[in-house]
């Protein structure tokens, strides 16, 4: 493939897009990138600490080789197959055609509140350069009679003395992060006006994602190089100076070196494992679709997708171990256990690893290490969410309107749309919205979209369909570990779906509990994204209905073939037949639905 991006000349049959990745390097970039995102670093560790340390990594692994890597592989596949958009790549299972949509409504509000979360690191990092790190001190404005330092560290000579505090005081980093940086009012309904502070950081946040994705894919796959191997300089230096701190090895062993065998046969331990799964893999969020249909039709992504699987892993266990190295040389400093100072969420990031910092010499240095490894993690991921859903509204709007030569003035039109929308974010209720929509539409959207994903495209396309799509593409047959995991997915999906209703419980921020209002805002959400499902299946049964003249239940298996236009995107390797019959394999019978 070229080094530089390249145009195709479309034929029939063909639905080869404008651009592809400058190299192979580029589309590994991008997806680390993706993959590895804010979740590995505060919502792993903590979910590792809290289901039982090892036996966490034990269900982690499981769903990540029987749910996660499946559907990452199929969501590639497709794509490149197709070189589709998310909006028509469903075109393979056309009652499911809805998926697409769901799955560009999913990236849309997963960017619109991450870019958020981006924003609090921005504002974190440019106070990391003042001579007086602001959260170590109860002396500014913001801190009131609450505030209380737990201890006083001169960074000149690590002399140390324990303060008086109590449950009842507050600490100036957690101070800081809820009166400066959020202003956070009492309760969701309170907006009280604007925290200008966060209105100008994510206005910047958005003009670095527009500045990203300018050109598409092709400046995506520059900036990749920098979001995807930047944090593991950073991550590992935080670990080599954690690990050498004094009481280290507490912090560690409560993070990993501990085995709970019991929390295994607890549910929430294993909807946690499939939900971090979901999440850090970026499967059932669309972006999987745009960046897999800019691949060379022959890209081997079978080792590419295993490689990130593992590598996400591996990033979650070693963003551990940054963390609670830490968390332990605090412990042994404060007083305080390292099970009190332990928090999942924005919490561990903006309140505990900061204040931990700061106990260390020169905290300065590490702070800025830390956010600047937060913010370009943090920006990896966004960039490929926000490129699926700019790159799904621009061409759609081509068949809409001219936008020839003024692409670039639309993904700014639209990046700016993003900001005001996310704009009561920047309010004094910030939190307690981004908490809201982050539960909700990370929720039940995922997994009923795993769910679908993995039956429309191993038990309704099928297994021979997809080995045979596959081998066009790679020139390889599929080994038994993915005929196996294609034949039980959809089993495993359902139960992830039913093990999550079962043990779901009301959404809360810490102590704060919402109002029955801002559930029905929440419901309404899940709603909106979901709603494509039943409009696209009606469209579909309708269409079909209308060809076939009747609708009798002997032509179930109309209802359930690939559109017309489902063809490999080489238009010399179209494959016309998808007569979809009843074949025993090793493991089976494949597509049941299909008798003939």
């Amino acid at each position: 493939m070229n080094s530089k991006v390249s145009s195709k000349v479309e034929s029939k049959g063909s639905k080869s897009t404008e651009k592809t990745w400058g190299s192979p390097v580029e589309f590994l970039m991008t997806c680390i990138g993706f993959s590895v995102g804010l979740g590995n670093v505060w919502r792993f560790p903590y979910l590792c600490f809290k289901n039982g340390g090892s036996a966490f990594v034990i269900a982690f692994a499981i769903m990540l080789f029987v749910v996660g890597l499946p559907l990452f592989f199929l969501e590639i596949t497709i794509a490149q197959y197709s070189k589709f958009s998310p909006i028509n790549v469903w075109k393979v299972v056309p009652i499911f055609r809805g998926l697409g949509i769901v799955s560009l409504l999913i990236a849309t509000f997963i960017s619109i509140y991450y870019n958020v979360l981006i924003c609090y690191s921005l504002i974190y990092l440019i106070s990391s350069f003042f001579p007086t790190l602001p959260w170590t001190t109860c002396d500014s404005e913001w801190n009131d009679d609450k505030c209380c330092i737990p201890s006083q560290v001169d960074v000149t000579n690590t002399s140390l003395s324990i303060g008086h505090c109590s449950k009842f005081t507050e600490t100036p980093a957690k101070q800081y992060f809820y009166n400066y940086v959020l202003t956070l009012s009492d309760d969701i309904g309170n907006f009280t006006g604007v925290n200008w502070k966060l209105a100008l950081s994510l206005l910047t946040c958005w003009f670095l994602v527009f500045l990203s994705l300018s050109k598409g894919v092709k400046s995506l796959g520059k900036v990749s190089y920098i979001t995807a191997i930047f944090p593991y300089i950073m991550i590992f230096a935080l670990i080599i100076r954690g690990v050498t701190l004094e009481g280290a090895l507490t912090g560690i062993e409560y993070y990993i070196l501990n085995i709970n065998t019991e929390k295994l046969l607890n549910l929430t331990t294993w909807t946690d494992a499939a939900s971090q799964v979901y999440f850090i893999l970026g499967v059932a969020q669309g972006g999987l679709y745009t960046l897999g249909r800019y691949n060379d039709f022959n890209y081997n992504h079978q080792k590419t997708s295993i490689f990130i699987a593992i590598l996400d892993a591996v990033t979650g266990l070693l963003a551990g171990l940054a963390i609670f190295s830490v968390l332990g040389y605090m412990s042994t400093k404060t007083g305080i256990s390292v099970p009190d100072l332990a928090v999942g969420g924005p919490g561990l990031s903006f309140i505990v690893y900061p204040e931990a910092l700061s106990l260390m010499p020169f905290p300065w240095i590490w702070c800025i290490f830390f956010f600047v490894m937060m913010i370009t993690i943090g920006f990896g991921s966004i960039l490929s969410l926000s490129e699926c859903v700019l790159d799904s509204i621009t061409e759609a709007l081509k068949g809409i309107i001219n936008i020839h030569g003024k692409e670039t003035f639309y993904r700014f039109l639209i990046c700016m749309i993003f900001y005001l929308i996310a704009f009561p974010m920047t309010t004094h209720s910030s939190l307690y919205i981004q908490n809201l929509i982050d539960g909700y539409v990370s929720g039940y959207p995922f997994i009923i979209f795993g769910f679908l994903e993995a039956l429309g495209l191993c038990w309704i396309y099928g297994i021979t369909n997809l080995k045979r799509d596959i081998k066009l593409m790679i020139g390889k047959e599929l080994n038994y570990y993915w005929i196996a995991c294609f034949a039980i997915v959809p089993v495993s999906t359902f139960s992830v779906f039913l093990i999550s209703a079962i043990s779901s419980e009301q959404l809360t921020l810490n102590d704060y509990v919402y109002p029955a209002w801002s559930h029905a805002v929440g419901w309404i959400i899940v709603i909106i994204v979901l709603s494509p499902l039943p409009i696209f299946f009606t469209l579909s049964i309708r269409k079909t209905y209308k060809r076939l003249g009747r609708f009798d239940w002997r032509d179930f298996r109309e209802y359930l073939k690939p559109d017309q236009e489902w063809k490999p995107a080489k238009s010399n390797d179209a494959v016309d037949d998808f007569s979809m019959k009843k074949i025993k394999i090793e493991s089976g019978i494949d597509n049941q639905g299909f008798t003939s």
